[in-house]
């Protein structure tokens, strides 16, 4: 619980990834939105913009989003290699580039590298614009790279995205080839239908959710930076608005007791002759319940040693074909009710329980009532709850008190 309301005070219950790419020959930007409750996370929105101030005006204002730049302005190369030095890979993949100039996202899939890269100063200013238009970019990826993160909820072989068909095996990306023209396609992931359009912006709004996509990045830096921009702004945002709703809280509440308070006092001198007269009827009702008592505790004590006698005799003669479930000892002929006598079936006892073995059941019934004060015994009840079993329950009419 605690885990869940930390994230709704940081992060809303609103995930959004924003996927820029090209249809066309002109820019589009695809859009999901993703809730989030305690166990679940249902598609919220898909969106569909040309421009950031379009997206924008769609989104909730300091909307946080997950970016996903997948456009003429990243190159992606797949390579094998037994290295695992992310420079000399990015090395030799794109030879004699500046990667001081480049931001580069490297995924390994097996024993096959899908390395992406985007010159830095075109992701700064693209971050800088959503910024400007009210919108919190907390990380960002580049290309495809970031299916990985829900291709293992897929059984196609080849999926496509927004402009690439991807394949893959075992859960691995094994290809991927850019597309002028991509055929409209359907997902099915954990129940939520995405389309090929959106499956990227719904992988990086995952992402911010899960926090579960693993690849090799040089910016780091830049996205913790993002982070705390964004949490310092969060942390503002929501501390103005508890702070405003807390004093409204407090002089509500205030209210509410000196209005609880004044309404008491005024009842008080009433409740006090109340209370005064009550007293009085408790009193009395105290000595009834006493006397009571007393009567019921010199029944007890007059019983308890002839109960004990009878029962004791009872199990004594019992046989281990017979197994006890009840035991009723001068049994109540009424319900017990307020100021009414009570009326208990006198010299009776009502014993009940199964039987697996009849000829002992009846040489057993014969031995009660050889026993000198039991006067009869009748069969209440004898039936067969299994071929083996039977259920039994008989009344001991008693000559005397013992």
């Amino acid at each position: 619980m605690f885990e869940y309301l930390k994230s709704y005070l940081l992060y809303g219950n609103q995930f959004c990834g924003v996927e820029h790419t090209t249809k066309n020959d002109d820019s589009i930007i695809y859009s999901t939105v993703l809730k989030k409750s305690k166990k679940a996370v249902d598609l919220s929105e898909v969106l569909t913009s040309s421009s950031i101030e379009e997206l924008a005006s769609k989104l909730p204002k300091k909307q946080h989003v997950s970016l996903v730049i997948n456009n003429e302005h990243v190159l992606t190369k797949t390579i094998k290699s037994e290295q695992a030095d992310d420079f000399k890979l990015v090395n030799k993949a794109f030879p004699n580039i500046d990667v001081s100039e480049f931001y580069y996202e490297i995924l390994k899939q097996d024993t096959v590298f899908f390395i992406s890269i985007c010159r830095q100063s075109y992701v700064d200013n693209l971050i800088k614009l959503h910024t400007e238009n009210g919108l919190h970019v907390l990380s960002f990826s580049l290309g495809n790279a970031i299916l990985a993160n829900v291709i293992k909820y897929i059984d196609d072989a080849v999926i496509f995205t927004s402009n690439s068909a991807i394949t893959h095996e075992n859960g691995f990306m094994t290809s991927i080839d850019l597309k002028e023209t991509v055929q409209k396609e359907q997902y099915q992931i954990n129940g939520l239908t995405v389309t090929n359009s959106t499956i990227l912006s719904f992988s990086g709004a995952l992402n911010l959710v899960l926090n579960n996509y693993l690849s090799i990045i040089n910016y780091k830096k830049k996205e913790a930076t993002l982070f705390n921009t964004y949490k310092q702004s969060r942390f503002f945002s929501q501390f103005l608005k508890i702070g405003l709703i807390s004093i409204l809280g407090v002089l509500l509440v205030n209210f509410f007791f000196f209005n609880f308070y004044f309404k008491k006092v005024e009842t008080l001198s009433e409740t006090s002759q109340i209370n005064q007269t009550a007293k009085k009827k408790i009193i009395k009702l105290k000595e009834t319940v006493n006397k009571l008592q007393k009567t019921t505790d010199d029944m007890l004590k007059s019983s308890s040693s002839k109960s004990s006698f009878y029962i004791n005799t009872i199990v004594n003669t019992l046989p281990e074909s017979i197994l006890l479930s009840q035991i009723n000892y001068q049994p109540l002929l009424k319900k017990i009710k307020k100021d009414k006598t009570v009326s208990l079936q006198r010299n009776t006892i009502i014993v009940s329980g199964d039987s697996s073995n009849s000829p002992l059941y009846s040489e057993w019934i014969s031995t009660l009532e050889n026993i000198d004060w039991i006067d009869h015994i009748e069969v209440l009840d004898y039936s067969d709850l299994k071929t083996t079993t039977s259920h039994f329950s008989i009344k001991i009419n008693m000559t005397h008190d013992k």
